[in-house]
C-alpha cells in the first residue's frame, strides 16, 4: 500500500504530466486551426464553407427575404478571389460555394431586386463559368418521401437522413423518445464504459433560453418544442490518452442517435456546440447536469411540416477524403 508520502509526489507527477498534455493540445491547435492564421488551402475552405452554409440555410425561408445575409455573400466573394481556381474549382466545398453564390445572383436577378452595391455581375459571369453541378441549393419533400427509406437497404436509409428546420410543434412521446434511446444505446464506446446521458427537454421557455445560449438556430425556433441534450461524462475515463476520449465516445453515439430518430420518423437538426466552457455553464444552470457531463451536441426534434424543404449540402466524393497506404 502506497504511503502518503509517496501518493503526493505521485499525484504532482500526474496532475503535470496532464498539463504537459493540454499545453501540447493548445500548441497544436493554435498552429493548425484558422483562429491565429488562415495560411492554407484548407483554413481558407473551412471559412468558405462557413459562409455558403450560411447562404444555403437562407434558401430555407418561406418567403426567401431579399438581400439576405449580405455580409456573408460579400465575405465569401472575397475569399474565393483568394482560391486558385485552376487547381481547387473541382473541390466539393468551392462548388457548393460556387452554386450558393450563382443561385444567390439568379434569384434576386429574377425577382428584380438589385443587389450590385455588393455583388456584381462580371463576379456572378466568372462564378457561372466555373461552376460545374448543375443542381439546386435547396430540395423539397414531402413527410412520406423523406422517411420513405427508413426500412431499406442502410445505403438509401443513411443518405436519406438531412436536417430538418422546419417543425409543427407536435411533441414526440416520450415512450418514442425511450424507445429511440434503447436504439442508441448500441453504439459502441471505449472499453463497452457507455458514458453518454440524453437529456430530453420539452418546455418551451427553457427551450428558447437554451437556443438562445447555442444562438445558431434563429428564425426555426418558434415551432420547435423539443430538444435534446446529448452529453458524456467525463467520470468514465482515466489515463492521460483519454482526456479528450469522451468526445469521440460522444460523436459515436450522436450519430447513432441521429440515425436512430430517422428510424422512427423523426426530424432532427443537430445543432454546433463548439461553444466557450462559460455556454456549458449556463446550460448547467438551467438544466440538471453534472459537472462532470460534457455537452456534446443539441438536437432539435420534432415531426416535421407535412411539405419542407432541406439544404443539399454537397458531400465531399472519397477522391478527397480517402488515402490509401500501401
Amino acid at each position: 500500500m502506497l504511503s502518503i508520502k509517496k501518493l503526493v509526489p505521485l499525484k504532482i507527477k500526474q496532475y503535470l504530466l496532464l498539463l504537459r498534455q493540454y499545453i501540447h493540445d493548445l500548441n497544436m491547435y493554435r498552429n493548425h486551426s484558422s483562429i491565429i492564421k488562415k495560411n492554407t488551402y484548407e483554413k481558407n475552405e473551412s471559412e468558405i464553407t462557413l459562409r455558403y452554409h450560411a447562404i444555403e440555410k437562407g434558401f430555407l425561408h418561406n418567403p426567401i427575404r431579399y438581400r439576405f445575409a449580405k455580409k456573408k455573400v460579400s465575405d465569401l466573394i472575397k475569399l474565393l478571389k483568394y482560391i486558385d481556381f485552376g487547381k481547387y474549382t473541382h473541390k466539393i466545398q468551392i462548388q457548393s460555394a460556387l452554386l450558393n453564390l450563382c443561385t444567390y445572383y439568379e434569384y434576386h436577378i429574377s425577382e428584380n431586386v438589385d443587389i450590385s452595391d455588393y455583388y456584381i455581375k462580371s463576379d456572378y459571369d466568372l462564378f457561372r463559368l466555373l461552376l460545374v453541378s448543375e443542381e439546386k441549393p435547396i430540395n423539397y419533400h414531402t413527410i412520406d418521401s423523406f422517411f420513405k427509406h427508413r426500412n431499406s437497404d442502410f445505403y438509401n436509409f443513411s443518405i436519406s437522413r438531412k436536417s430538418v428546420r422546419n417543425f409543427t410543434g407536435e411533441r414526440i412521446e416520450v415512450e418514442t423518445i425511450r424507445e429511440v434511446i434503447e436504439l442508441a444505446n448500441h453504439a459502441p464506446s471505449v472499453c463497452n464504459r457507455q458514458p453518454v446521458n440524453v437529456h430530453l427537454v420539452d418546455n418551451k421557455p427553457l427551450i428558447d433560453k437554451i437556443l438562445d445560449i447555442q444562438g445558431g438556430l434563429k428564425g426555426y425556433s418558434d415551432q420547435l418544442s423539443q430538444i435534446i441534450l446529448v452529453t458524456s461524462d467525463r467520470n468514465y475515463y482515466y489515463t492521460l490518452g483519454e482526456r479528450n476520449q469522451f468526445y469521440i465516445d460522444g460523436g459515436i453515439y450522436l450519430m447513432n442517435l441521429l440515425y436512430a430518430l430517422h428510424f422512427y420518423g423523426i426530424g432532427t437538426c443537430p445543432a454546433h456546440w463548439g461553444l466557450p466552457f462559460q455556454a456549458d455553464e449556463k446550460v448547467r444552470k438551467l438544466v440538471n447536469l453534472k459537472d462532470s457531463e460534457q455537452i456534446i451536441c443539441l438536437i432539435a426534434i420534432g415531426v416535421p411540416q407535412e411539405d419542407f424543404p432541406t439544404t443539399l449540402s454537397l458531400r465531399r466524393p472519397s477522391e478527397e477524403n480517402l488515402f490509401i497506404h500501401n
